[in-house]
């Protein structure tokens, strides 16, 4: 069991990520030539495995730098929430050391680490719907979240492109989360607290491979079945993406269905559903424009910041004129101390 998570750990992301997109563009290009009949021919093979211009793409070039920046720069936006991590589950193993002062861990075997990786794996794919959701309806965030979203054309690199600020969002929500059960099974099973991260870390990496994670930010509509009542499959995923009104706030879970059928936001399209990429609103032309450093980087934090400065004035307005009249109400109403004396 430890050589295969070992190995697993251990796999060349990018190499797993282009051999499935890949090797699912070829499978689905020999099924419509079975089906149509017509002869094979490599240019479209190629266009089936990559069906937009490579050079003339602006999506697919912003795609390029998002990628290899955020593959430089997230270890600092990031830290943030594992800082949370740490200190919710750390801070947690002492109160219940300090409660149950008598308390002996329990011995680990393999259905403990099962149990404690099914726990870690749920809390994670829970806090990751969370903030997912909250991207979407949280009118500053969204702006943020957009820059997502504004792919024209779904490759695997897609799965990177975004603003960094919702990291930090992200994982200071997700840390206190998933900081809760890890300090829980920190202080039952004296795991670490790198060996409680790791559980949940491995399980999310089996999960990613085990429902096709590459496939999800692609053309390739693949679903799973009866088990995407359980895992978000690539065509459901793919759903989440389209800006087809019957398609809008569906399928935030990353790698497990469970809460969006739990929350009534599931959604499993159709085979042959008609999807759309982009942003409801948005036309092809003004998509485009976030495919600057401009406007995937400092328009939306403009536009964000302009949105949370207007939501913290009419909160401070709500509060004060709150206050006001309660004053005034106090003003014209009879001492109740008075009354009672």
């Amino acid at each position: 069991m430890e050589v295969l998570i070992q190995y697993i750990i251990n796999l060349p992301q990018l190499a797993v990520t282009w051999t499935i997109f890949f090797g699912a563009g070829i499978i689905l290009f020999l099924v419509q030539v079975a089906k149509s009949g017509r002869e094979f021919s490599f240019r479209d093979l190629y266009e089936c495995c990559i069906p937009f211009d490579i050079a003339k793409s602006k999506s697919f070039h912003m795609d390029v730098f998002i990628y290899f920046f955020r593959k430089l720069t997230d270890f600092v936006f990031v830290i943030p929430g594992a800082f949370v991590f740490a200190a919710v589950s750390s801070g947690l193993l002492l109160l219940l050391g300090h409660v149950f002062v008598q308390y002996t861990p329990l011995p680990v075997d393999y259905w403990i680490t099962s149990l404690s990786t099914c726990v870690m794996i749920l809390t994670v794919e829970f806090s990751d719907y969370l903030t997912h959701y909250l991207q979407h309806k949280v009118p500053f965030l969204w702006e943020l979240h957009k820059v997502h979203h504004s792919a024209d054309f779904l490759n695997p690199l897609t799965s990177k492109r975004g603003h960094f600020l919702p990291l930090v969002f992200e994982g200071v929500i997700s840390g206190a989360i998933n900081g809760l059960p890890a300090g829980v099974l920190m202080f039952l099973f004296k795991f670490s607290l790198i060996e409680a991260l790791a559980l949940g870390a491995v399980a999310s990496k089996l999960l990613t491979i085990c429902t096709l994670d590459p496939l999800k930010h692609s053309h390739v509509p693949v679903g799973l079945g009866w088990f995407d009542q359980i895992f978000i499959s690539p065509h459901m995923h793919q759903v989440h993406h389209s800006k087809v009104q019957a398609h809008w706030d569906k399928n935030f879970g990353t790698n497990l269905s469970i809460y969006d059928w739990l929350f009534g936001t599931g959604y499993k399209p159709a085979k042959g559903e008609k999807l759309e990429f982009g942003i409801s609103g948005y036309s092809d032309a003004s998509l485009q424009k976030f495919n600057t450093l401009f406007g995937a980087y400092v328009t939306p934090m403009k536009r964000s910041w302009k949105l949370l400065a207007k939501t913290m004035t009419a909160l401070r307005t709500r509060i004060s004129s709150k206050g006001s009249g309660d004053a005034l109400a106090g003003e014209n109403s009879p001492d109740v101390r008075l009354d009672h004396s």
